[in-house]
C-alpha cells in the first residue's frame, strides 16, 4: 500500500491516478441502505488491514467540491474501490473481491 496521494491544492489531494481517494463512498442523509454498506466495506477492510481512513465519503448533495465527480453516481449508495464501482447494498463477496483486486494493485493511499 504505498499509492502516494498527490497535493491538488492547499487543501485537496489526489491519488497517483488522479482520484479523489481509492475508496469514494457517495451517500446522503436520505440514504436507508448506506450505514449496511459502509459496514460491509470496513468488514471487507478490516480482512486486508486497510484502515477505515482509506474511505472518502461524499454526500453527494453537498461536497461535490472536493474533486469526486457524482456524475456516474445513479443510485445510492454507490462505492467505488480502485477502478471498481458498486452500486446499491453489496454483498459481501462483491465487496471482499474488489477490496482483495485494489490491495493486489497496491492501490490504497492514506
Amino acid at each position: 500500500m504505498n499509492a502516494e496521494a498527490i497535493s491538488v491544492t492547499g487543501t485537496e489531494t489526489k491519488t497517483a491516478c488522479g482520484k479523489c481517494s481509492c475508496i469514494i463512498m457517495y451517500t446522503s442523509e436520505f440514504c436507508v441502505f448506506c450505514d449496511a454498506a459502509e459496514e460491509i466495506l470496513i468488514e471487507a477492510l478490516t480482512n486486508f488491514g486497510v484502515p477505515r481512513s482509506a474511505i472518502r465519503q461524499v454526500d453527494i448533495e453537498t461536497e461535490e467540491s472536493c474533486g469526486c465527480k457524482t456524475d456516474d453516481v445513479t443510485m445510492l449508495p454507490t462505492i467505488k474501490v480502485c477502478d471498481k464501482h458498486i452500486t446499491g447494498l453489496p454483498e459481501e463477496q462483491s465487496m471482499h473481491d474488489a477490496v482483495m483486486q485494489a490491495v493486489m494493485k497496491d492501490c490504497f493511499c492514506e
